[in-house]
C-alpha cells in the first residue's frame, strides 16, 4: 500500500491547495474584470437606443463586481492575510503593501459606486479602465508573493 495516497473528498467537497484556490478565485475576478470594460466599452459604441442603458449594465456588472471584489479584500484583511502574518513573519512588507492596496482598490470601488450614481459614462469607463489597471498589478503581486506561502499550509477541504 502506498503511504503517499489521500482519501478522497467528501461529496460535495474537493482538497485543494489554498494558494491554488487564490489563484482560481484571481482569475474568475479577472474575467469579470475583463467581461465588465467590454460591456461598459459596447455600450458607449452602441447607437442610442440600441444597447442597454449604462444604468443597466452597471447595476447588473459593474456594481456586483465591485461588492465581490471588496468582499473578497475584505476576507483577506480580516483572515487571510492575519494568518500568514503568524506563520510567515517574513512576509510583513508584502501583507502591510497588499493591505494598502487593498484600501486604495476600496476608495476606487467607492468612487465608481458614485459616478454610476451620477450616471455619466465617460467619467465611469475612464474609472473602470484606471481601477483595472490597479487590480490586474494587485493580483499579479498578490500572486507572485503569497501562492508559494499559503501552498506550503498543504490541501484543505473546500
Amino acid at each position: 500500500m502506498n503511504d503517499d495516497t489521500t482519501a478522497p473528498a467528501p461529496q460535495g467537497q474537493r482538497i485543494e491547495a489554498l494558494g491554488d484556490q487564490l489563484v482560481k478565485i484571481h482569475d474568475m475576478l479577472r474575467g469579470e474584470l475583463a467581461a465588465l470594460r467590454g460591456d461598459l466599452a459596447a455600450a458607449g459604441d452602441s447607437p442610442s437606443g440600441t444597447a442597454p442603458t449604462l444604468e443597466q449594465q452597471l447595476r447588473k456588472k459593474c456594481l456586483s463586481f465591485c461588492e465581490f471584489l471588496h468582499g473578497h479584500h475584505t476576507a483577506e484583511d480580516g483572515r487571510l492575510l492575519p494568518g500568514l502574518a503568524r506563520s510567515h513573519p517574513d512576509l510583513a512588507p508584502v501583507l502591510e503593501r497588499l493591505t494598502r492596496e487593498h484600501s486604495v482598490i476600496s476608495r476606487a470601488l467607492d468612487r465608481i459606486q458614485e459616478l454610476v450614481e451620477g450616471g455619466d459614462p465617460v467619467l465611469v469607463r475612464d474609472e473602470v479602465e484606471r481601477l483595472a489597471g490597479e487590480v490586474e498589478a494587485h493580483l499579479d503581486y498578490e500572486e507572485r508573493q503569497i501562492v508559494d506561502a499559503l501552498n506550503s499550509y498543504g490541501p484543505v477541504t473546500l
